[in-house]
This record gives C-alpha cells, sequence and structure tokens, in this order.
C-alpha cells in the first residue's frame, strides 16, 4: 500500500515537472519566433503586432487581445485579435482616443506597471457608464483582464490587452509573459527607428557625394 502510495505521489510530481517543462519550451518557442520576425520585418511592425498577440492569446488562454500604442496624448488600437466583428467595428469606428483620468489605460501609464482586473463588471468604470468598456463586455466579451505597458526609456509608449470571457483571473507566470512580450513590441518599435534613422542617413551621405561629385566634374557650369 505505501509502494502504491509513493508512486501515486511521484507520478503527479512527475506530471507536473512535465506541464512546467512543455509550458517554458513553449514560452521560448514563442519568443524565438517573435524575434525571427522582428529580424525578418525591421521596418514593418504590423507582423510583429500580430505574432505578439498571437502568441499571448494563445499562451494565456486568453479569447482575445489588442495591441495600442500611446504617443503622449492619445491612445490607438494597432493590431487586435479574436474581437467579434461587434467590436471590432466598434474600435475600427472610434478610432484614436484621450484615455479616460478614471480609466485602466491611464492608470497604466501613470503606474507603469501591468493592469489586472479580474471582473471588468464590478470596475468602477463599467458602473459609471464608459462606452469603451460597456462595449468591451457587452460586445467583445470580456471580463477578466490584463493591460501590460510597454516602455521605452521609462515612458510607456503603448500596452498589451488580453481578455478571458469569464472571470478567471490570470497566473503571475501569465502577467510576467505578457509583460515580456510587451518588451519585445518596444525591440521591434526602436528596431524599426533605428533602421529607418540609418537608412536616412545613408541617403543624405549619398546625394551629398553626389552632388560633391558633379561639383568637381563641373568646374565651370
Amino acid at each position: 500500500a505505501v509502494i502504491a502510495i509513493e508512486n501515486v505521489r511521484l507520478f503527479k510530481e512527475l506530471q507536473t515537472r512535465n506541464a512546467e517543462i512543455t509550458e517554458s519550451l513553449e514560452q521560448q518557442t514563442a519568443t524565438a519566433e517573435i524575434l525571427s520576425v522582428i529580424s525578418s520585418s525591421p521596418t514593418n511592425l504590423q507582423p510583429v503586432f500580430d505574432a505578439i498577440l498571437e502568441k499571448a492569446i494563445r499562451l494565456c488562454d486568453a479569447h482575445m487581445g489588442h495591441l495600442g500604442l500611446y504617443d503622449g496624448e492619445e491612445h490607438r488600437i494597432v493590431a487586435q485579435r479574436g474581437a467579434s466583428a461587434e467590436y471590432a467595428k466598434f474600435l475600427g469606428e472610434r478610432g484614436p482616443y484621450r484615455p479616460t483620468p478614471s480609466g485602466s489605460i491611464a492608470r497604466m501609464i501613470a503606474e507603469r506597471q501591468p493592469i489586472h482586473i479580474a471582473d471588468r463588471m464590478d470596475s468602477p468604470d463599467y458602473r459609471d457608464g464608459n462606452p469603451g468598456v460597456i462595449a468591451m463586455v457587452e460586445l467583445g466579451g470580456a471580463r477578466t483582464y490584463i493591460l501590460a505597458p510597454m516602455l521605452m526609456e521609462g515612458r510607456v509608449v503603448g500596452g498589451i490587452q488580453i481578455y478571458r470571457p469569464e472571470v478567471r483571473p490570470f497566473t503571475q507566470k501569465q502577467i510576467d509573459l505578457v509583460s515580456t512580450f510587451a518588451n519585445q513590441a518596444v525591440i521591434a518599435i526602436e528596431n524599426a527607428r533605428l533602421f529607418n534613422e540609418t537608412k536616412e542617413a545613408l541617403e543624405q551621405q549619398t546625394a551629398t557625394a553626389d552632388i560633391l561629385r558633379v561639383i568637381s566634374s563641373s568646374h565651370n557650369d
């Protein structure tokens, strides 16, 4: 009987360990795949944002996600996945918007930390009738919610939001994972900026060299 009890304990430990290894491998694979997309799309950020959302939703067992950019005044959704047709239409028609002072976007910008809301229907924004939150819940079917900031040199330049249709809080590992994906989005943005700056500098140097060549070959004209 003791041997049987010990066998069951060891088997359960092995199952738990295997699950942890599988989860770790999936996360590492997702990170590698996103970095591959970043390297293959140095100036086109859309494939990167789409890949990040797909991985975040799948690995965190969510049903919907958005990635938005913040320019210091307005927040703009640049990628979304899993939204219903009605909610996707709402997002498209709303366009860029200023975060409301009491909303989760404003809170993320102020705190520069992930925001985790267990039940969107139990939040002050929903009770106060915030149109964006009402649409998120009633058209998007969202209840539990994570918002992870994209930080560049200490300032918020955007955020990743993922949702579950039921009240089921995310684990700390999942919150950390979404934050990792947010960091990768920032890497992609910075890579694109540096690539464009280098390209522009090379174009200017080439133009200058071309003009100097014309000057040297046209002394009198």
